[in-house]
């Protein structure tokens, strides 16, 4: 939208809903200057641990964002997830092998999480409007027109370019859309207790404990001697949160060694359900997290694809936002994210299924299967990587530009953080990348001699050229004397060139800009469509 359009607008993004998924996705916005709107409907940062588990990909989003090692300061470093059947321990998959600088798991609690989202966010301007609840939602030709019922009761309206909704299972928005949200629940009550336990396993591994009448009991370490308990389908029971009785009596029974439990600081009762739709956009309004995909907790994976949700999507909305994009490019968001949902999906079900099965011939296969599988080192690492969401990609995307050069990264993958020379010295991609913009990595030729081609010209408000440092020059091998690769804001490659050749990397920016990725003639709302959003609020 152009800068006379903006006045118009209360801001240029609306995102409704301060999780982590809302927080993440604000923070990327504001950074990059796009005027964003946080609204919540709850009364701040809520004090419940809620989900704790940041994987690699995620702490590599943070990383981007600047932020990965305040969290790292505030969580408890995980090495291993191991796994014992009637107490004997059968795999343990080492999270060191996920390919990162982050070569642990991080367990910290939600609400910690939230709180250092919500600095970034005030550091970079914006302001939560806690106590904010979305009443209801428009999507006009020109924007959205969100009604909302602030903390004193009072009806306020919002317009905005584009509205996320981030707003949890029970998404505002999704009802908003009419969209339906298909899947099934888990039968019986998955309890969770944060307490203290009396005992000697090591405190940098989740231990999961598998037994043959299909009752699980998950421990993920926290600080200080601190345990999330996870545990499945509690039986026949009263509704409501457990007591510490009830989870000592749980413990009791799956835990393979007598442990005590003590000092809770959190028990909570829900009904977990499978569940998701496939539509990430409609018109101006988006979706993205739990408002767009649920499932159990098993492998700790919903705030983590949030958390990447929210960082495919933030680049492309602020591009468009901006007016430098077609809104099209945002349809990318969708194609993109939805197959990954739909493997996380999968994974959280296929865990599930494994960890409650209680036919013993099958429970002899998985117990025989799975560990042989996981002493087999390119199968232990495929599945810590798929585990830690590493191994997400883009391949098929509209935005990936095939490759054949041999030795070559392959577009649509995620880059790994290389040390690069910049300008100003040595540095490494991911610092690059803060910056908001698209890199273009140059190995074997000067960066000069990229920049200054003329072709590029155009185009020099979108990338910045750094040069592969030498000690990783192995992840980018080439059997051609130089190559270029294009590297999305988010750390996904985007294309490959050779430095005389360059016209697959003008391909994907000049599509970019003009958004043949891309652009429609309307993709930026003329005056006749704001004075429409105008009269819509008036109404």
């Amino acid at each position: 939208m152009n800068g006379t359009q903006n006045t118009r607008l209360d801001c240029q993004v609306l995102v409704v809903g301060a999780g982590p998924t809302g927080l993440v996705l604000a923070a990327d916005l504001l950074a990059r200057g796009v005027s964003t709107r946080i609204i919540d409907k709850g009364d701040g940062v809520n004090l419940e641990t809620r989900a704790i588990a940041i994987h690699a990909r995620a702490l590599e989003v943070l990383d981007l964002m600047g932020l990965a090692e305040r969290f790292v300061d505030y969580g408890q470093a995980v090495r291993w997830f191991s796994f014992y059947t009637d107490g004997k321990p059968r795999v343990s998959l080492d999270l060191a092998r996920n390919g990162t600088r982050f070569p642990f798991m991080l367990d910290i609690p939600q609400h910690q999480t939230e709180t250092l989202l919500r600095a970034r966010v005030a550091e970079l301007g914006g302001t939560i409007e806690d106590g904010t609840e979305l009443t209801a939602l428009a999507d006009e030709p020109a924007g959205v027109i969100a009604r909302t019922r602030d903390a004193d009761g009072q009806p306020r309206v919002i317009t905005a370019g584009y509205a996320v909704g981030c707003d949890g299972a029970h998404s505002r928005v999704r009802h908003e859309l009419g969209l339906p949200f298909r899947g099934h629940p888990y039968p019986q009550d998955w309890l969770l207790a944060d307490v203290r336990l009396d005992w000697a396993r090591p405190e940098n591994t989740v231990h999961a404990f598998f037994r043959a009448d299909g009752t699980p009991l998950i421990c993920f370490p926290m600080r200080r001697h601190r345990w999330r308990l996870v545990v499945p389908f509690a039986g026949d029971r009263t509704s409501g949160p457990p007591d510490l009785a009830e989870i000592q009596q749980l413990v009791d029974q799956r835990a393979p060694e007598p442990v005590v439990a003590s000092e809770p600081t959190w028990l909570a009762s829900f009904n977990c359900h499978r569940r998701s739709t496939d539509v990430y956009r409609h018109g101006h309004v988006l979706l993205a997290g739990d408002a767009v995909h649920i499932h159990t907790p098993a492998g700790g994976q919903g705030m983590n694809t949030g958390i990447t949700d929210a960082h495919n999507l933030g680049w492309k909305l602020a591009l468009v936002a901006d007016g430098r994009a077609g809104d099209q490019l945002l349809d990318t968001y969708g194609a993109e994210r939805e197959p990954v949902a739909e493997q996380v999906l999968g994974l959280t079900h296929t865990l599930v299924r494994f960890g409650t099965m209680t036919h013993p011939v099958k429970r002899a296969l998985r117990d025989a299967i799975v560990p042989a599988a996981a002493r087999v080192g390119p199968v232990h690492r495929r599945a810590v990587r798929r585990w830690t969401q590493v191994n997400v990609a883009y391949p098929a995307s509209s935005l990936t530009k095939t490759d054949r050069g041999p030795g070559r990264p392959r577009p649509g993958q995620r880059v790994p953080d290389i040390e690069v020379l910049t300008a100003q010295g040595p540095s490494r991609l991911f610092t690059v990348l803060r910056r908001g913009r698209h890199v273009i990595v140059v190995t074997g030729a000067d960066t000069d001699r990229v920049l200054a081609h003329p072709a590029l010209t155009p185009y020099r408000d979108l990338f910045e050229v750094v040069a592969c440092g030498f000690p990783d020059a192995r992840a980018f091998r080439s059997t051609h004397a130089g190559s270029v690769f294009l590297v999305r804001p988010d750390g996904y490659l985007a294309a490959c060139a050779r430095p005389d050749k360059p016209e697959t990397v003008l391909g994907y920016l000049h599509e970019l800009s003009r958004s043949g990725i891309g652009a429609s003639s309307d993709s930026v709302p003329d005056r006749r469509a704001a004075d429409d959003l105008a009269a819509g609020v008036a109404s």
